[in-house]
Formats: C-alpha cells, sequence, structure tokens
C-alpha cells in the first residue's frame, strides 16, 4: 500500500499531528515558565513572609521619581503584641528589582509624645534603618511605637537617578 511508504502523505501527517504536539507542549511550558518568572522578578508580593517583618501588613506606599516612576514600595507592618512597626523598602523592575547598582534605603522614626498626626515631627531619639546596594530590598526595620506617631523615610536609586518619600507622623495610636 501507498500509504505505509515513508514519505508518503499519511506518514507525512502523522508526523506534522506530532510535531504539532510537541510545539503545543512547548509553548506550554514556556508560558509557565515566564508567567512564574515574571511574578517573582516584576511584581514582589509584600506577603512574601513579610521580608522579616511581624505582624500584618497595615499599608504601602510608593517611592517615585519627580517625573512619577514608582521605583519601589516602602511595606510597612503592625504587631499589635509587640508594638512594633516594620517597614521594607522593595524596589520594582523600573527602580532596579534584581540588581545592586545602585542605593536603596528604609528608615523608621518614633516621634515625640503628643504630635500632630501628617505635621513634620521631632524624633525622641529612636531612629532605625537600613542603607545598602541591595538587589531586592532594604529592611526589615522596626521601632516599638505604641501611643506614638512614626515617621517613614525611604529612598531609591536607579540610573542615576532618586525616588523619594517621606511619611511625617503616621500611624499614631
Amino acid at each position: 500500500m501507498i500509504n505505509n511508504v515513508p514519505g508518503s502523505a499519511r506518514s507525512l501527517h502523522t508526523f506534522e499531528q506530532k510535531g504539532t504536539g510537541v510545539r503545543r507542549f512547548t509553548a506550554l511550558v514556556s508560558a509557565l515558565f515566564f508567567a512564574l518568572l515574571s511574578g517573582f522578578i516584576l511584581a514582589p508580593s509584600a506577603s512574601a513572609a513579610g521580608y522579616g517583618c511581624s505582624g500584618s501588613q497595615i499599608d504601602t506606599y510608593a517611592v517615585k521619581t519627580s517625573g512619577g516612576t514608582t521605583y519601589s514600595n516602602i511595606y510597612l507592618y503592625y504587631d499589635s503584641s509587640t508594638g512594633k512597626n516594620c517597614a521594607v523598602n522593595v524596589r520594582t523592575a523600573a527602580g532596579g528589582y534584581g540588581t545592586s547598582t545602585q542605593a536603596i534605603d528604609v528608615q523608621l522614626w518614633r516621634c515625640v509624645a503628643g504630635s500632630t498626626p501628617g505635621a513634620k515631627c521631632a524624633t525622641d531619639g529612636a531612629i532605625q534603618g537600613d542603607y545598602g546596594w541591595y538587589q531586592q530590598y532594604a529592611g526589615p526595620v522596626s521601632i516599638t511605637a505604641s501611643n506614638r506617631c512614626i515617621t517613614l523615610f525611604a529612598q531609591t536609586h536607579h540610573n542615576d537617578v532618586w525616588a523619594k518619600r517621606t511619611l511625617n507622623a503616621v500611624h499614631c495610636g
């Protein structure tokens, strides 16, 4: 029979079907790999064990350049059992996530008692910070601040541009 001869139409058709299955499988595996990769590199999640902070995440603040590009995000946590606030500053893809070629910083200051929420406050001397050339994030830094306001400061440097954010006298109480 002619259909059993190698190179005949039937043999070629069978080969094409098998090739299509291999291509579909390869495409599926590639898509899954890149979906997982982008989830870890391009969109870091604050729920990644709190980046070393205990307690619950209570806020997120974008750290932007003067042009409005978000270079990093400050994730703030609070542990009601210890009265501690904890913060990390996590790079975004735009801010060089995965590269340690530029500086990143996060600081927590405890305000003096009676500080006005939202106003610039004096610190009572309790300041915690972390600064370095980190690939992913600076921190964690924590400070006990029961019944006090805190000031958050973060900056991220990438491609010779700084992104900075200061939040004066926030999360009072």
